[in-house]
């Protein structure tokens, strides 16, 4: 089984809407999941709409995420359904960017 990563934008931006929080909680909640590793991500330019997390490869992109979101995000990391709810609200061609620059292994 291929890692999955969850990317969590560590930005200003993200962080003053809680994303270090979000980042601990879900290092937290994946801690000892096989094959899911939780790594901070400087940024993927969808600001406006953070705090934003990414699933890779899956590329699921959630946005407007909250502390409370964290249980289902981990639960889909670990092989569940998307978080449907948390995953519109960012501009399809900037989500293909950071999925190509993903692709080539900038994470």
């Amino acid at each position: 089984m291929a890692n999955t990563y969850v990317l969590v934008c560590q930005n200003a931006d993200c962080k003053a809407r809680g994303a270090v929080e979000l980042l601990d909680k879900l290092g937290q909640s994946l801690q000892g999941a096989e094959g899911v590793e939780v790594k901070p991500y400087m940024c993927f330019g969808a600001c406006q709409a953070g705090p934003n997390i990414v699933v890779y490869p899956t590329k699921t992109w959630y946005c407007q995420v909250k502390a409370s979101d964290v249980e289902e995000i981990a639960a889909h990391a670990k092989g569940g359904s998307p978080v449907e709810r948390l995953t519109h609200g960012v501009d399809p061609s900037l989500k293909d960017l950071i999925f190509q620059l993903l692709d080539a292994g900038l994470f």
